[in-house]
């Protein structure tokens, strides 16, 4: 009987030695810790609702590329080889199509910014096959929206910079639906690209006299440099539309698109799901649920520019 529970014993804590304690989640983003340290919290958020405590019941592991996309093959791939039980990619298109490429088997939640069938992430919006769903921005819509509401902010300005990170896999899908929304506004649209910091400089200085307001697409890399875009846009006197509220809340005149808290929040709860046992074909990719426009009045002073009552209006917040 001794002998018997000592066998028993050891091979029950051989087999706890095995076992995991929790399941380990790699969240790697395309953007940098320092911009987007809030978004990780919503992520932890949506886990929680789903009964997951980071430190307590699951293991969170964040990694940044900080905008170079150039290195996120080789990030997801390392991400990959450590075998964890759930992969969160987010931050940019090139982060969850990285992830498609590296892994069949281990599940994946996304964020995107692009259509998610049109670059190849999933083949179908309400029934994703294979390892992977997510959240989609639906970037292209969003973009000939900013260019209305810089219209009616400036209604002066015919002629509008329009700021695109090329190496962006969406870009493709998002340039025509914008082009065709600032003709139809009748607005003559120039196009800048930037994929460097260097060329957000080169950008800048290429943008004609005659033009009269700037729009900057989303776009992790963009993104993380926001702050140099916003001085760049403020030496310049260009009146502007961002793609997130950081950019408003950091200094630029106006943002409008999805709340990026709340996207961030449902993929937690799509990566608690996915833990729990669901597979990916059962939970359809979802577009956001909230939108929002923040205007940042001390920026709008110091363009000299009166903002007209509809804008105001329509705003969700207002910065002084």
């Amino acid at each position: 009987m001794q002998r018997r529970g000592l066998i028993l014993g050891a091979a029950a804590t051989s087999v706890a030695a095995q076992a995991p304690a929790h399941p380990r989640i790699v969240y790697l983003s395309g953007r940098s810790s320092d911009s987007d340290s809030h978004l990780l919290a919503a992520f932890r958020d949506g886990l929680k609702e789903t009964g997951f405590v980071d430190g307590k019941n699951v293991a969170l592991e964040p990694r940044w590329a900080d905008g170079r996309y150039n290195d996120v093959p080789a990030m997801m791939a390392k991400v990959v080889a450590t075998e964890p039980d759930l992969i969160a990619a987010v931050g940019g298109n090139p982060v969850g199509l990285a992830a498609k490429r590296a892994t069949s088997t281990i599940p994946v939640v996304f964020i995107a910014g692009a259509d998610p069938v049109a670059i190849g992430l999933v083949d179908n919006m309400n029934r994703p096959q294979g390892n992977l769903t997510g959240v989609s921005l639906w970037a292209q819509d969003l973009d000939a929206k900013r260019l209305e509401l810089l219209h009616d902010m400036v209604p002066g300005a015919q002629r509008v910079a329009l700021l695109v990170n090329p190496t962006n896999p969406g870009a493709g899908q998002e340039l025509p639906v914008t082009e065709a929304g600032a003709s139809a506004l009748g607005l003559r649209l120039d196009i800048h690209k930037a994929a460097t910091s260097s060329e957000i400089e080169a950008a800048f200085r290429a943008i004609a006299g005659d033009v009269g307001a700037l729009a900057v697409t989303a776009d992790a890399f963009l993104i993380n440099r926001r702050g140099r875009i916003i001085a760049l846009a403020k030496d310049r006197k260009l009146p502007a539309i961002y793609p997130s509220r950081e950019f408003a809340a950091d200094g630029g005149l106006a943002s409008y698109g999805a709340s990026w808290s709340d996207m961030y929040r449902i993929a937690g709860t799509y990566a608690g799901r996915l833990l729990k046992g669901a597979k990916p074909v059962e939970l359809p990719v979802q577009r956001p649920n909230i939108y929002e426009m923040v205007l940042n009045l001390a920026a709008a002073r110091a363009l000299g520019l009166d903002l007209p009552p509809l804008i105001l209006n329509r705003a969700n917040e207002v910065l002084e």
